[in-house]
């Protein structure tokens, strides 16, 4: 039977991590180029980052990064959190592994005290994020990187996590108005 950990990412066991980078390195190859370690260097941009595993032993199935941030829009800060690097191992797939680590990092984002959540994905896993109580966005424009000229997140699907009060109200900002979130999106 599978067995659920959760480990700040710093602090996850080497054997783990090799296994998460490698994947990261074949499904997303243009994630993290400029990466020579194995557990990058924690980011001034992102705070306190969680691991989800679901391992069989020493194999890992599953991943899920939950991650925080703060962003300012329209002279207001918000507490956000990201979920990413979000997958499964294809020979476990369509068994609801990958749900299990998704709903424990979309709890762990509940629990703290985050306005809102993000995470981008494909149509592929759109059902699996709202089984656990994520909301497709469609007409949502993130924009990223240099805020001079930021990039439009436009390689997917943007789906959000409504925690606070302040984050419900956010909903039609991100419908109606682009909304920047920094150098780097999760």
């Amino acid at each position: 039977m599978p067995e659920l950990r959760s480990y700040l990412k710093q602090e996850l066991p080497r054997e783990i991590a090799v296994q998460i980078r490698s994947y990261i390195r074949m499904q997303w190859p243009g994630l993290g180029t400029e990466l020579t370690k194995i557990v990058a260097p924690p980011s001034p941009w992102v705070r306190d980052r969680q691991a989800f595993v679901l391992m069989e032993d020493e194999l890992l199935i599953s991943h899920a990064d939950a991650n925080f941030r703060t962003i300012e829009h329209g002279g207001q800060a918000y507490e956000v959190g990201g979920l990413s690097a979000v997958f499964t191992y294809p020979a476990h797939r369509g068994k609801g592994l990958g749900e299990i680590v998704v709903r424990a990092a979309t709890e762990f984002l509940q629990e703290r005290s985050a306005d809102f959540a993000l995470l981008f994905c494909g149509e592929r896993v759109q059902t699996l994020y709202e089984r656990v109580g994520w909301t497709l966005l469609p007409a949502a424009r993130i924009y990223y990187g240099d805020a001079a000229n930021p990039t439009v997140k436009n390689d997917g699907l943007i789906m959000g996590l409504f925690i606070s009060d302040r984050g419900r109200a956010f909903k039609p900002v991100l419908e109606q108005e682009p909304v920047y979130v920094g150098p780097f999106t999760w």
